[in-house]
């Protein structure tokens, strides 16, 4: 067995016992971490009897495409495991002659820990990363570009309910939607009204976020989150890294990605909040809940307690739930 082969099996003995996946046994589920996956990122599938091993209980199949380890990022392969694995789950309690991507398997998937969204096929990746969906659950769909249906969703309807749709990221669906709501982190809107009419008028505003190449720039009075954490969001119309000034200053002529705010004391991230195995990580001016009690947090991609360090001196060695500003 390979070392990517010992994780994924780790993390399907892991899935089972964290979602009371009984009675799926580990020992029913073969791996094979393969390199021919040119679109799947994963698969499962149920063994024939010509298949299945005489030696071994062995019922089920779960393929993983190698490529998921060679970035180095965790939350991308346990997702697609967990995922795989309430496959399993659904065909050992429910059968086959149910949608493969319905309802059983999404209420499978969240007890898995994993995103319960298909992925994506018809893009030219199928490696989500934003999601529009029905705030009724009557559809969820994947996609790999901040598109138009993602930046604005409340110009879209439901065709099975008539609901305004709601896009996120992919793992962050929110508990209590609100339709015609966009709920990407990266995107500083959230409704219509938010774009076509910003915070504050320009006239009585005191700050700027903006987009560094001049596309669009939202005026605002108050130091909000994102006149002060500005590298946290990016243009919907060319992708740039935001920044934050006075309202008096030009974007244009401003370094991206930092807040330029002369009563700030700070430009860059002072502190970051992290998963401990690289699954996120988000840079923050100041304290918040998550720095100073990063132990009350789990990462939404793996399950470990969260971390705060400075931004300048991160830890060789982050141990779970530490704080190491302390």
């Amino acid at each position: 067995m390979t070392g990517d082969e010992t994780r994924v099996r780790a993390e399907i003995e892991a899935t089972i016992d964290r979602a009371d996946f009984e009675p799926l046994e580990p020992a029913a589920i073969r791996i094979d971490v393969t390199d021919s996956f040119r679109r799947k990122l994963g698969e499962c599938r149920r063994l024939s009897v010509a298949d299945c091993d005489v030696e071994a209980p062995v019922e089920y199949e779960i393929r993983i495409a190698c490529r998921l380890f060679e970035d180095g990022h965790e939350g991308r392969w346990r997702d697609t495991v967990r995922h795989e694995v309430a496959h399993a789950f659904v065909l050992e309690t429910v059968g086959s002659d149910v949608d493969p991507h319905g309802p059983e398997w999404k209420t499978a998937a969240r007890r898995a820990g994993a995103d319960p969204v298909a992925r994506c096929e018809d893009e030219d990746l199928v490696d989500s990363a934003y999601v529009l969906a029905c705030p009724n659950g009557c559809f969820e769909r994947g996609y790999v570009k901040r598109s138009k249906r993602i930046k604005q969703p409340y110009q879209y309807t439901c065709d099975e309910c008539g609901a305004t749709p709601i896009s996120y990221d992919v793992g962050g669906r929110p508990a209590d939607p609100d339709p015609g709501t966009c709920y990407v982190e990266s995107i500083p809107w959230q409704t219509a009204d938010d774009r076509d009419e910003p915070d504050d008028a320009r006239s009585t505003a005191r700050y700027l976020l903006a987009c560094p190449n001049g596309c669009t720039a939202w005026p605002y009075q108050r130091r909000t989150k994102r006149i002060k954490n500005p590298w946290l969001y990016f243009c919907p119309e060319c992708e740039a890294t935001l920044l934050s000034c006075d309202i008096d200053d030009s974007p244009t002529d401003l370094e991206p990605g930092r807040c330029h705010v002369g009563s700030i004391p700070w430009q860059d991230p002072q502190i970051v909040h992290a998963c401990p195995n690289g699954c996120f990580s988000t840079g923050h001016g100041q304290h918040t809940e998550q720095t100073r009690q990063p132990e009350r947090y789990r990462c939404e991609e793996c399950g470990a307690r969260t971390v705060a360090y400075p931004a300048d001196e991160r830890p060789e060695t982050l141990d779970p739930g530490t704080n190491f500003l302390e």
